[in-house]
């Protein structure tokens, strides 16, 4: 009886370790090779190579005699001892079709200085491509191409990605073709800086091969979706990728599609992390962001918002800090309406904001500018008392590029004298791209010459 009762024992717990180890070859099959091939089968061919080229001109002359080319070539601009040499500059990236009547989504680095673009499919076929808009703070630009009836990837919530997941990189590395990598999700969230004007944050993190060239490529999940794009690598790490979440590329791909940039919005607030000595001074919890600052005619001014208020949630996200509070705005369009729970001696309030574009958006410039005043000589330590202060810039513009940042004071636009917002917004008011200026600006006690080309 006992060697019985022993035996079905034995039996059951075979049968047990037997149900696990099928369970697990059943778990190992669908997270294998099957699984990789049929998404890479469903989306590579809505991801493409693009081609960018860009033409450099030079210019060489060539008499045959060396001291008439060493004194007199330069008389010569169109000359007919010369000749003019095109020399194209090739670049390679990744792109991914969003839409079945053309519209493709990629980096911005990976077009920014493209004369021409060509796009190139799986199987063969190629098509010039226009820029439809492009968006340096994000790194995203949105193409199209002529043609109808494309596969197209379908966009994923990246709000729901989560760390060990498995995901499939799919791009153009090293300009080799069409190739699909895999690995999982290694972190989310991730800040990362390329340079001084360079910051992403928010990004994807994953150990998915990704290398040059697969920029503007597609990451995807397992339900073959559009996580993230893949945008930047670590040279010198190994499994370490980065892809810009989806989520945000939503409102930015809509924006360029219908107008050809992205429209700016701001709440009109600065805000800074609350740290420990912070919160015991204010009596207040450890968590959200304290306003700092409200800019006057702004929406958070004209609802009511002031300084010393905690932001703890926007809508239904929570605000940690600075950089929450940041990523949480990219969400918003013109138009859209948040409500803000603000902290306020000690009780919890809502408040409703309706964001609408910047002026510096609108402004041909980037800029927004306010006539010198009291408040503005004390934030800003002027040393004058006309001009138009810059308060708001665009970090794309070409202002921002040259070295204009808040608080600098421009007196001068061509040969035209500013002495306060009126007179700015008449001398902006006509220009357009391509055109040329010279401001000057007072910078602390300082007069300085900038030459622009918007």
């Amino acid at each position: 009886m006992k060697k019985e009762l022993i035996k079905n024992i034995v039996i059951i717990i075979f049968s047990l370790c037997l149900c696990c180890c099928k369970s697990y070859a059943a778990s190992s099959d669908l997270f294998g090779t099957t699984l990789i091939a049929d998404i890479s089968d469903q989306v590579s061919p809505s991801v493409v190579a693009i081609e960018s080229i860009h033409y450099i001109r030079t210019r060489s002359y060539g008499s045959g005699d060396p001291f008439f080319d060493r004194f007199f070539s330069h008389l010569f601009d169109d000359d007919f001892t010369g000749s003019n040499n095109v020399i194209p500059q090739k670049g390679s990236g990744s792109g991914v079709v969003i839409s079945k009547d053309g519209y493709l989504l990629t980096n911005e680095h990976v077009i920014s200085s493209a004369d021409e673009i060509l796009v190139k499919f799986g199987n063969g076929n190629s098509y010039k491509a226009k820029i439809v808009g492009k968006d340096k703070a994000s790194d995203l630009a949105v193409l199209k191409i002529e043609a109808e009836n494309l596969s197209y990837v379908n966009l994923g919530d990246s709000e729901k990605v989560r760390v060990g997941e498995w995901v499939i990189a799919i791009g153009n590395p090293f300009g080799l073709g069409i190739t699909v990598t895999c690995g999982v999700v290694s972190a989310i969230k991730r800040d990362l800086s390329i340079d001084k004007q360079t910051n992403y944050r928010d990004l994807i993190q994953t150990d998915a091969s990704i290398n040059p060239g697969n920029s503007g490529g597609a990451l995807i999940n397992t339900k073959g979706e559009l996580i993230g794009i893949n945008t930047a690598i670590i040279p010198s790490g190994q499994g370490i990728g980065f892809a810009i979440p989806v989520n945000r590329a939503k409102r930015i791909v809509d924006d360029l599609i219908k107008f050809g940039k992205v429209k700016k919005i701001s709440a009109g607030l600065i805000v800074q992390n609350i740290t420990k000595e912070l919160a015991e001074y204010f009596n207040v919890p450890q968590e959200g962001v304290l306003i700092s600052s409200v800019a006057e005619g702004s929406i958070s001014a004209d609802a009511g918002l002031v300084p010393s208020d905690i932001i703890t949630m926007i809508d239904n996200t929570k605000i940690k800090d600075v950089s929450s509070y940041e990523s949480a705005l990219e969400k918003y369009s013109i138009g859209q309406t948040a409500v803000l729970k603000i902290y306020r001696k000690g009780k919890l309030t809502n408040v409703k904001i309706k964001f609408k574009e910047t002026k510096a958006s609108q402004n041909s410039l980037g800029i927004e500018v306010k006539t010198v005043s009291e408040n503005l000589i004390n934030k800003y330590d002027l040393y004058i008392e006309q001009g138009a202060v810059i308060v708001d810039i665009t970090t794309e513009s070409a202002a921002y590029k040259a070295g204009l940042r808040n608080g600098d004071v421009i007196i001068q636009i061509g040969n035209k004298n500013i002495l306060n917002e009126v007179d700015f917004d008449k001398a902006t008011k006509k220009l357009s791209k391509g055109d040329s200026i010279i401001l000057r600006i007072v910078r602390s006690n300082k007069v300085v010459r900038l030459m622009l080309k918007i």
